[in-house]
């Protein structure tokens, strides 16, 4: 193991390196927004001014510790190499497959114009300067700079979008997918340039495509699948925040390598794995967190800024390098402009979001670095060659902020986008009634199509409703009211509460409950399961008349009480009123016993202006829902929401409950004890939160939105 360790010198010139790099990137990243830039254009301002023509010319000493050119400076490397990687599994466990699919036909479009007409005027344009861009293989090196000036970049697009706050916009999801596809041709065209110019010939060149296709259909067949195992074996005893980190950083290095083995650049393969990485339905959310906060703090800093580290601006030393600078630059933006602007209108883009995608797709700076470093390595590319292909990037990625700001910071978007975008903004802000993943059990005394029902008919269509039974697949109760597709899972026990158990622990976010409307109270495997269960729970107790089947509701009351538990319940209330176009009444009960006769009917905190009524009717109406406000007075709060719904003909009653544990038994407050143990002559629906809540439950995100 000795040889692995580092000298002294090498372990200063590394650590002093990355210091020195990690603070100036960060200074200037902080200045870019200050002047209402990307702090990405001040990471790669960094570099410019820490490499030969900024500090190199000022201070020789202490730039020898940044610039290549040594066995040393390979170290530096290595890092920069490995931040490159954590970036791209950021960024690709962001990226929207759905809404990318979605988008396909007009993304391929832009991407095939957006590709051709740059490599073109590129290519011409570096044959025809000749000798002082191309220094062997006149034509092949002609190719590598047009693709170079052409291509746009991923990473600096997705954090462009990102800091533009565009990314859920249809045209930051376009401009994703196109400069994915982007990203993709510029490494085939590096793989087959590489091989042609190192005399590697037809054979290396078709072993490389031939190598991406097979291992990018693996990773499509069967690559969702393996994650998903992984993920899930690490979480077989409950979250595993660390444990699913390091899964998630060893599945990406993997994919890297293996793209790598195949002759392809490396990060493809942790772009890939990141795309997996986001889209396992075993994935905490905490593990994406960390990820793009190690992403956003350490490597993006580190590796966008070596981008500059060695550009010389000593090598444009007469006033024909600088017009072949401008003439690159005027070439490259101009042609992907044209380009990607006939491909937006082949694909019929709304104006405003065409003139975005083109600034946005003439986002360029991490593939430049790949590839001008190819070609430097090769002897391709004179020095003076990777300068002009890297301030070429710098420029047109600098005048992006401010170019896009002036010509569509104003447009807002189709009025389709604006409604999905409102949409999602709400769902996200709720506290249970969002995306996630829910699930149904089958035990003693649970009746999982009442809770599959109303997951279906409650909760967003993208939130997937998995089933667990033991015989999965089975038709019957379960399907016959549920219109979305069911994920069925095979209980991994026999004992049926424990399997509930095991498989609550692997990524869900909320537990579905359906109980006989003959139960007084609940059935003894409920109430097991209850006891331990580490998610948030909803109980449906169907109408005596309507048997063991969920009607569709026509008369909506939900108790509010501006807890947690009750905003929980106003949602899933709010939710089936607006999808099914029910009566939403929203029930404030003050017992009487909190009060004496001569201050009955003074008003409470709750009925006051800008209080929890006021706040209630402010969510709903924010679902789309226009509620009816009502103020009781009864001796306890069951008997008040029971005379309630027998005045108004309510047939669903939506309460919250906290769930407490009395000794063993678990225990759900007194209201909704009462209510379960009384023979309601409507649907009951019980959201249960923990009393702690732990598993994959946001602790602060619950306490910010508790009132």
């Amino acid at each position: 193991m000795g040889h692995l360790a580092l000298s002294n010198s090498e372990t200063l010139q590394l650590v002093g390196s990355l210091a020195l790099l990690f603070m100036v990137a960060h200074l200037l990243g902080w200045s870019a927004r200050r002047v209402r830039q990307p702090s990405v254009v001040g990471y790669l301002l960094a570099g410019l001014v820490l490499g030969p023509s900024g500090l190199g010319a000022a201070w020789p000493q202490l730039a020898s510790f940044l610039l290549p050119g040594n066995d040393r400076s390979k170290l530096l490397g290595a890092v920069i190499e490995f931040s490159l990687l954590m970036v791209l599994i950021s960024l690709g466990a962001e990226t929207d497959v759905p809404l990318i699919r979605r988008l396909g036909g007009r993304a391929l479009g832009v991407t095939a114009s957006s590709i051709v007409l740059p490599l073109i005027a590129g290519s011409a344009t570096a044959f025809a300067f000749g000798s002082s861009l191309v220094l062997t293989h006149r034509v092949t090196g002609a190719v590598l700079i047009g693709g170079a000036l052409g291509v746009s970049s991923l990473p600096i697009i997705a954090r462009l979008v990102d800091e533009l706050k565009i990314s859920r916009r249809d045209v930051g999801q376009l401009a994703l997918a196109v400069a994915a596809a982007n990203d993709v041709y510029g490494l085939i065209l590096l793989a087959v340039v590489s091989a042609t110019a190192t005399g590697g010939g037809t054979a290396l060149v078709v072993r490389a495509i031939a190598g991406l296709v097979v291992l990018v259909a693996l990773i499509v067949l069967f690559g969702q699948r393996f994650v998903d195992f992984l993920l899930a074996k690490v979480r077989h005893g409950g979250p595993n925040v660390t444990g699913s980190v390091a899964m998630a950083s060893a599945v990406a290095l993997g994919a890297a390598a293996a793209m790598q083995a195949i002759g392809v650049e490396a990060a493809l393969g942790a772009f890939f794995a990141g795309v997996l990485l986001g889209r396992s339905r075993f994935q905490h959310g905490d593990v994406l967190a960390r990820l793009r906060t190690s992403s956003d703090a350490v490597f993006a800093p580190l590796y966008f800024a070596s981008a500059g580290l060695l550009i010389d601006l000593r090598a444009i030393s007469s006033w024909h390098r600088v017009a072949v600078v401008l003439g690159l630059f005027i070439v490259a933006v101009a042609s992907k402009a044209i380009g990607t602007g006939v491909g937006g209108r082949w694909a019929k883009l709304r104006r405003g979001e065409n003139r975005a995608l083109v600034i946005l797709l003439n986002g360029r700076g991490a593939l430049q670095v790949i590839i001008a470093t190819a070609g430097l390595r090769m002897g391709l590319l004179s020095e003076f060659a990777y300068t002009a292909v890297l301030l070429v990037s710098i420029a047109s990625s600098v005048l992006i902020a401010p170019t896009l700001r002036r010509l569509v910071g104003d447009w807002e978007g189709s009025e389709d986008e604006q409604h999905r975008l409102a949409h999602e903004e709400r769902i996200e802000s709720h506290l249970l009634v969002r995306e996630q993943r829910l699930l149904v059990p089958e035990l003693p005394g649970n009746n999982p199509g009442l809770a599959a029902t109303l997951f279906d008919r409650a909760w967003p269509d993208a939130a997937e409703l998995t089933v667990l039974s033991s015989a999965p697949g089975r038709d019957g109760h379960v399907l016959a009211d549920v219109a979305r597709p069911i994920r069925w899972r095979a209980a991994s026990s026999t004992q049926p509460v424990e399997a509930a158990l095991e498989e609550a622990r692997l990524g869900y976010g909320v537990l579905g409950i359906g109980i006989s409307p003959t139960a007084h109270g609940l059935p003894p495997a409920v109430a097991e399961l209850l006891n331990g269960i580490p998610l948030p729970s909803v109980i449906i107790r169907p109408a005596p008349e309507h048997g063991e089947r969920m009607e569709v509701p026509r008369h909506i009351a939900v108790a509010t009480t501006g807890s947690t538990t009750g905003i929980a319940a106003e949602e899933l209330a709010s939710s089936l009123a607006h999808r099914h176009g029910a009566r939403l009444h929203i029930v404030h009960v003050m017992p009487e016993e909190r009060a004496t006769v001569s201050q009955r009917w003074v008003m409470s905190p709750a009925e006051a202006p800008g209080g929890v009524l006021d706040k209630a009717s402010d969510r709903a109406r924010q679902a789309g829902v226009r509620p009816k406000i009502a103020r009781e007075r009864a001796l306890s709060v069951s008997r008040g929401l029971l005379e309630y719904v027998r005045k108004h003909r309510i047939d669903l009653l939506v309460v919250g409950a906290r769930l407490r544990r009395v000794g063993d038994a678990p225990f759900l407050g007194y209201t909704v004890e009462e209510l379960l143990g009384s023979p309601l002559p409507v649907t009951l629906v019980s959201i249960v939160f923990p009393d702690a809540p732990t598993g994959d439950l946001d602790q602060p995100y619950i306490e910010r939105h508790a009132t």
